[in-house]
């Protein structure tokens, strides 16, 4: 039976939105945490994977480093917390981490990934964690994600993520489904799953068709579920054939006052809950404004609406502005 997945996103999809996203919406059966980076877990990455911030949710952590011994050690330190599956990170675009070779930028070296594969394979066995990945396409040329697929078959990879696009296309124009079924024909024993694209129904629909067998195929969903906390409930009334509940003239979240209630509730408790977590309230404005970029779109806000949210500074202006927005929708 297909599942969905809360994309991994830098600084947004930390347990505090997990945790209220999961609350008030739900529809999600795993959530994969922002990239670790560092050789001991510790501050903002330990209480972001801590199972006391992750109570009653299915979580896989992600690793982002092309060093096989650091993947490893933190691999053990997430053991020890209880985590039997951890997720490397081969498909972030950001030019800060290709530069290093890590991310995506892994992905242009295919015989040293072959290489870091075998060893960090051998040690998560002795550890008994399984290890899944996420990864593109390739940096710059389609006829790249042959020679990865040749080094991907060769793992016990427990499942794979795929964002078909390459690194240099970030996010932009169409993603390559070609790419995702090729990975279909290769591989019989991995578990896939689609990333990239998914927004609505009817992208959904489009890249479904596509791929065409939909109930095999998990989906991996990020900025779609930021626009839409609670698009995974409507794909999945969807999938169960409720297909007359979804309206395409009217595909917003917020149909009724009861919607607008619960989206306030989702609201105040990522608010208040980074206003524990935040060394100060101007803080909390910075990562309310990154999260309405994208709640913005969703809502179909204005741009003169979204100017209102990030000129604001002072934490009282900030809620003044929201108290406005939530009258107008």
């Amino acid at each position: 039976m297909q599942q969905f997945y809360l994309a991994p996103m830098e600084g947004i999809t930390t347990y505090i939105f997990r945790n209220a996203i999961a609350k008030f919406y739900g529809g999600l059966d795993r959530y994969y945490t922002p990239f670790l980076t560092a050789s001991h877990l510790k501050g903002r990455e330990l209480r972001d994977v801590t199972p006391e911030n992750n109570k009653g949710i299915d979580i896989v952590p992600q690793i982002l480093t092309n060093d096989a011994e650091l993947f490893l050690v933190i691999t053990k330190q997430l053991s020890e917390l209880g985590y039997r599956e951890v997720n490397l990170n081969l498909g972030c675009p950001s030019g800060t981490v290709v530069s290093k070779g890590r991310g995506a930028g892994f992905l242009d070296c295919p015989d040293k990934l072959d290489v870091f594969l075998d060893e960090i394979f051998v040690g998560a066995e002795k550890l008994a964690v399984n290890i899944s990945i996420k990864t593109r396409i390739g940096m710059e040329f389609l006829s790249e994600w042959e020679d990865i697929l040749k080094v991907y078959i060769n793992y016990p990879i427990k499942e794979l993520i795929i964002h078909p696009r390459l690194r240099n296309e970030f996010y932009n124009g169409e993603v390559h489904v070609d790419a995702f079924l090729r990975a279909q024909e290769i591989d019989a024993q991995t578990t896939l799953c689609y990333n990239g694209d998914i927004v609505d129904i009817t992208s959904y629909q489009n890249i479904m068709n596509k791929i065409q067998s939909q109930e095999e195929i998990n989906v991996m969903i990020g900025r779609g579920l930021l626009m839409n906390p609670n698009l995974a409930n409507e794909l999945n009334i969807y999938n169960d054939g409720l297909h007359n509940s979804y309206n395409e003239s009217n595909p917003g979240f917020i149909k009724s006052s009861e919607d607008k209630k619960k989206f306030k509730s989702f609201l105040e408790e990522i608010t208040e809950n980074y206003k524990e977590e935040m060394a100060n309230d101007k803080q909390v404005v910075m990562k309310m404004k990154e999260l309405w970029t994208y709640l913005g779109k969703g809502l179909g806000l204005d741009n003169k609406q979204l100017k209102e949210i990030y000129k604001t500074n002072r934490f009282a202006d900030y809620r003044n502005v929201v108290q406005m927005i939530m009258m107008s929708i």
